[in-house]
């Protein structure tokens, strides 16, 4: 009986990916978090050396690495509340619109995640509630959405994001 379980249980993730379906998220809030078309990238990143590179459409700088671990939310806050980078410390997590398509492929870094059938990583925004993926190539495979679902105790990595806009 074993046998028969692990084979549909492989069946139903090689259908999921044949289908490239997400996990089951409520139609709302799907609606909300479907991923947007490409945004064009040229000259838009500027790496500074430092181990951040600036976002000069969106006005803000990235951290390039993260945080090396999958945290929680809290140590996700206290991750970037304590991040020296860049001869900066006002880092943050970022806001779930401040990410897109372009910013996934310039901060691209090889996927953390063991899982062979996760295609990309999950980091913390400043919402509780919402991951951001990260580490996936948007041109290789079928929709990623732009946010997936977080809940009170998941673990996801952290990159801290800053402002350069007074005020």
């Amino acid at each position: 009986m074993r046998i028969v379980e692990q084979f549909l249980l492989m069946l139903v993730v090689c259908l999921m990916l044949l289908f490239n379906r997400s996990l089951p998220v409520e139609s709302a809030q799907r609606d909300e978090m479907r991923n947007v078309s490409p945004v064009v990238a040229e000259n838009r990143f500027v790496d500074n050396g430092d181990g951040t590179v600036t976002d000069t459409e969106r006005h803000l700088m990235w951290q390039k690495a993260d945080s090396g671990k999958e945290i929680t939310f809290e140590e996700a806050l206290k991750y970037c509340g304590t991040l020296r980078l860049g001869g900066f410390t006002d880092w943050r997590l970022p806001l779930p619109e401040e990410h897109d398509t372009a910013v996934v492929n310039e901060l691209m870094m090889p996927r953390h995640t063991r899982d062979f059938y996760a295609p990309f990583d999950l980091y913390w925004s400043l919402n509780p509630a919402v991951l951001l993926p990260f580490n996936y190539r948007p041109s290789h495979g079928g929709e990623v959405l732009r946010a997936y679902p977080a809940k009170e105790g998941d673990r996801a990595f952290a990159r801290g994001v800053r402002s350069l806009r007074s005020g």
